[in-house]
Formats: C-alpha cells, structure tokens, sequence
C-alpha cells in the first residue's frame, strides 16, 4: 500500500502511524524530544491561563500545538528543512496541501518543485495549530519570497469556532507571517468547499467564512485575498466528485485545477 493520505485528520493507511516518508529523516531525537516537551508546557500554559482573565483570545487565534508524535515529528521535520534548505515558496495549511505529499504529489513535483517550495501542511490542523507552528520555526537560510495560506475548514468542521472566529484566525496567521518576513507576499485562498449540497450546514458555514476575508486583510501589508472554491463546483454548485471524492480533499484532478489557479498569481508574486 502507498503512503496513504491524510483525511478529515486521520491517516488512513495499514498501520497507525504517519505515512512512509512523513517522519523525521535527519538529525537527532533531541529536537523533537525538545519540542514535545515544549509543546506540553504550552499546553498547559494555555489551560491554566484563565479564569481570571475577564477578556481572552478566542482559540482560534491562540497558538496551540498538538499533543500527538507524528505531528511533532513532522515538524521537527519541516524545522530541519528550512535550516538546511533554501526555499522561495511557504504552502501553509492541513490536510488539504499535506495530501501534495501523496495524492498530489505528481503535481507537486511538476508546478510546485520548481518554484522552491515548502510543504508546511499538516492533517488536522485549525488556524491555532498553524500559529504555534509558525511560531517555533528557525529563520530561513534565505527568508521566503512568498507563502500560500489556505487554513480555516478543520475550525468549523472539527472545532467549535464560529465562521468570524475561523476568519479571525485566517487573519492572525497573514499578520504573523508579515511580521516573520516581512517582504514576503502572502496569497490567502479562501477555504475549499466542503459537502456536496449547498444546503449543507458546512457549506454555508465555510461560505460565511470567506465571506469576512476581504476585508479583514485588506490592511495587511503584501496580503492578498483569493477564492479559487468555485472551480471544484459543478454548473449547479455542487461540489464535484471528480475534484473531491469525499466531499473535502482534492483529488489528482482537483490538486490539478489547485495548481493551475494559483500559476498566474503565483509568478506575479514571485517575480516582483
């Protein structure tokens, strides 16, 4: 069997553990073993805050990892690339741009490869898991000249964040990758469509969520808004099962339509 791929989260593949090729390839067990640690503490920072904070961040911009080993190993893989590597392009997001390591990797290799990107989706991960992220990565060899944010459907689906909560922290994650490198151009896509019908309470949620975008970003510094969603719907809005099979992550076909969106605004933000 493949390295399978990451759905609604959970990896699906013979064993329990991450996909061939997700673990850490290089560099010592102390790292991750440092970040586990590290990841606990903040965790419990977090939980511990509170009671007596009469106005807190909602969770949806609060950093927070995740309390699970392959989730630490990846990044503890990702930490290694971007220290020994030279990357352009940032692809932040979850499941949606993770599965460009399985069912989309074909067009990975053939439009992403050569733009030098990164892949820093992870499965399952809400706007405040990326945050926390973000938050503990290494300054690049050479800071990155752009990053593709697309982040927001596990809040909804998965969470308990409302639509304007989710889109709150859409926009933490520009504002933090403005300030980590601040020439860079960031491009947020607004969240994929999720379920077939239009009357799907995800649906109209996730509409609702991007519906927000334009104007939360619209002050941010290098920030761009686009809602490539409509591409993966048919000639009555339903979502196609060519482009998502399960209602929620590309397929090939979908990875397809994804890239050759973002072709055109991709080298206009790379090239100036």
């Amino acid at each position: 069997m493949g390295r399978g791929s990451v759905i609604d989260g959970n990896y699906h593949n013979r064993s329990s553990l991450p996909p061939r090729g997700f673990g850490l390839k290089k560099g010592p067990m102390s790292s991750l073993r440092c970040y586990k640690v590290l990841g606990l503490f903040s965790l419990a920072g977090i939980l511990s805050l509170g009671a007596e904070e009469k106005q807190t961040p909602g969770p949806a911009v609060t950093p927070q990892p995740r309390v699970e080993e392959w989730w630490f190993t990846r990044h503890a893989e990702k930490i290694g690339a971007m220290k020994e590597g030279e990357y352009e392009l940032l692809m932040v997001g979850d499941s949606i741009t993770h599965n460009f390591e399985s069912i989309g990797e074909k067009v990975w290799k053939k439009h992403f490869e050569p733009l030098k990107a990164l892949n820093l989706g992870f499965g399952g991960d809400r706007t405040n898991h990326v945050l926390w992220r973000l938050d503990h990565l290494p300054k690049p060899k050479s800071p990155p000249k752009a990053a593709v944010v697309m982040i927001g459907t596990n809040n909804i689906c998965w969470g308990s964040d409302k639509p304007r909560e989710a889109a709150d922290g859409v926009k933490a994650i520009a504002a933090k990758l403005n300030n980590l490198y601040p020439e860079a151009k960031v491009l947020v896509l607004g969240v994929f469509p999720r379920r077939r019908e239009l009357s799907h309470p995800h649906r109209k949620q996730i509409i609702e969520l991007n519906s927000y975008l334009p104007d939360l970003l619209k002050d941010l510094k290098n920030v761009t808004f686009l809602n490539i969603g409509p591409k993966f719907l048919d000639e009555k809005g339903h979502l196609s099962k060519e482009m998502m099979p399960d209602t929620t992550h590309p397929s090939e076909a979908g990875h397809q339509v994804w890239a050759d969106a973002l072709e055109g605004p991709l080298k206009t933000l790379l090239e100036n």
